[in-house]
């Protein structure tokens, strides 16, 4: 077999072939804002993250519907304003099983938070030298080179995550849901028995459907901190406490380790805002141990002590008591599906919704619709189940009583959700809903969400038009990522019109002759899961292939 005039053609279609992100050099700041407001930095870190600076600053918004507070900040550049960002502070959930292990029964606590709100912001170097806060209480700059000058200064700057290598099935952290699971409590002798929780919070993560399905989705690192002792702080019960050295609630009378002050990485400790079983860690220490891995989306503190207790907000914290796993499931259903609670406890204060006004939309497992036409999981109903639904009644339905409200709103199943009753299943609503979170962002980087065709996965690239000899047999192909269970629908076509067969991911162009001159292939993909009511988005590359009749393809001899 010989070619003509192919010189050079080929060496392009190969160079683009594999194209890689280029790596962002990002300033990862870590931040504490104290109750009146005031903003100033504790860590600073020069890190490398694989996506494009729009996508990293736009990361960090808090996405539409969340009820979180937050904090406006403007970048500026040689003195230019570069326009003004948002980021969420940080907030902190208790919600715990009434009887671990054999009741599933949520009692929620109340947190009134006035320590200081540890936040991070990731700033693209090109991205502006100046970041500028206006929290209320006074406007505060900083130059970004200086505090790299001084990073050594900061109060964090000794408490660095250990890099960890990526795990051989891991996936480009720019097309995953990064969860990242620090440990506290753990000495540098207990780093295997880090490694052996840590596996199991994972097993139990994705020992759930829908997790399971979608496990491929999710890049699960851990990464160790040695700690200077074993466990958690677990300060004594004393009446009327109001202060971090003793525990004022009920349940520290029966607490095993009551009074153990121990010395961690993370300074756990057990009865955060006087509720004992709520263990939280220093966010400010955990974030700056998170920038060994920067590009995280969620972060799992694990807490090497036996006792019940755990929270969730802005991470999710867990004891390695055997119900405390119930605890990261349902927080994470908060901080990243963005469920409500099904129980109907009352929150004094928590902030309305509505599905009827359209003002503030309801969580996708709480309505105040009653229309069976109009409730957003009317197409999982139990056939027969009347609306609203009896409590007691099996199936999926409207049962009366969720958002800390006893009426006026509603929830889909009766007690067989893990949002109202842990050790339960996620409900239909629950599942679609995690899907759809997968597929639409907001949750971090991609910020558009999963694509299922990979990032620079492209042979040949698609970005600009592909020179095609007339007779050659052209591959076009993709690596696509796939849901662990369930299947895609792959569609290839050519003008327009679906090509019969061609459902894998590659497709071999070949046209005899030089016309058409210019042709469109197109690849269309999309999840056909059977946790979603409808269609979920589809993914597509689409490249020009322009015919060159000056470069023929021979089978054979001149």
């Amino acid at each position: 077999m010989r070619y003509r005039k192919l010189a050079g053609w080929v060496g392009a279609w190969l160079a683009g072939a594999s194209m890689a992100a280029d790596a962002t050099p990002v300033h990862y700041l870590v931040f504490e804002m104290d109750p009146a407001g005031r903003v100033s930095p504790v860590h600073y870190a020069r890190v490398e993250m694989q996506a494009t600076a729009d996508a990293i600053l736009a990361a960090q918004s808090p996405r539409a519907g969340r009820r979180d507070a937050t904090l406006g900040y403007r970048l500026l550049q040689h003195g230019q304003d570069l326009g003004v960002h948002t980021i969420a502070l940080p907030q902190v959930r208790g919600e715990f099983a009434r009887d671990p292990g054999h009741d599933g029964n949520i009692e929620a606590a109340r947190v009134d938070d006035a320590a200081p709100r540890a936040f991070v912001l990731r700033i693209p170097v090109d991205a502006g030298d100046v970041v500028e806060f206006d929290s209320g209480a006074s406007s505060q700059s900083y130059v970004l080179a200086d505090l790299a000058a001084r990073a050594a200064t900061l109060r964090l700057a000794s408490v660095p995550g250990l890099p960890t290598p990526q795990a051989p099935n891991a996936g480009a952290p720019g097309n995953r849901f990064d969860v990242l699971v620090l440990g506290d409590g753990y000495t540098a002798a207990q780093q295997a028995n880090f490694a052996s929780d840590a596996a199991a919070m994972g097993g139990a993560y994705f020992g759930i459907t829908p997790h399971l399905e979608y496990q491929s989705f999710v890049n699960w690192t851990p990464v160790f901190t040695a700690s200077a002792q074993s466990g958690a702080d677990h300060p004594p019960y004393q009446a009327a406490c109001n202060s971090s050295s003793c525990c004022s609630d009920p349940y520290a009378q029966d607490d095993p380790r009551a009074g153990q002050f121990v010395n961690t990485a993370f300074d756990a400790t057990f009865c955060y805002g006087q509720t004992h079983r709520l263990l939280v860690v220093d966010y400010a220490k955990a974030f700056a141990a998170a920038a060994s891995h920067p590009e995280w989306d969620e972060i799992i503190v694990i807490v090497n002590d036996p006792v019940y207790g755990g929270s969730g907000g802005t991470m999710s914290v867990a004891s390695m008591h055997p119900s405390a796993g119930e605890l990261v499931l349902h927080e994470m259903g908060h901080s990243f599906t963005d469920l409500a609670d099904e129980y109907s406890t009352p929150y004094p204060g928590y902030p309305p919704c509505s599905d009827i006004s359209g003002s503030s939309p309801c969580e996708a497992n709480v309505t105040n619709q009653t229309d069976p036409g109009q409730v957003k999981w009317r197409a999982w109903f139990t056939s027969g189940n009347p609306i609203p639904t009896p409590p007691g009644t099996s199936g999926v339905g409207l049962f009366e009583g969720a958002r800390y409200q006893s009426v006026g709103m509603y929830r889909p199943v009766d007690v067989q959700c893990e949002m109202q009753y842990l050790g339960m299943p996620f409900c239909a609503a629950c599942r679609e809903a995690y899907v759809k979170r997968l597929y639409a962002g907001g949750w971090g980087i991609p910020a558009g969400g999963i694509d299922l065709i990979e990032p620079g996965s492209e042979v040949p690239a698609s970005a600009q038009p592909v020179a095609y000899p007339p007779g050659m047999a052209l591959r076009f192909g993709v690596d696509l990522l796939r849901p662990s269970v369930g299947t895609l629908a792959v569609e290839w076509r050519l003008d327009g019109v679906p090509l019969a067969g061609a459902v894998n991911d590659s497709y071999v162009f070949s046209q005899a002759g030089p016309t058409p001159a210019t042709r469109t292939l197109e690849l269309r993909v999309r999840d056909t899961s059977a946790y979603v009511a409808g269609s979920l988005p589809t993914r597509s590359r689409s490249w020009t292939i322009q015919v060159d009749t000056d470069r023929i393809w021979f089978d054979g001899f001149d």
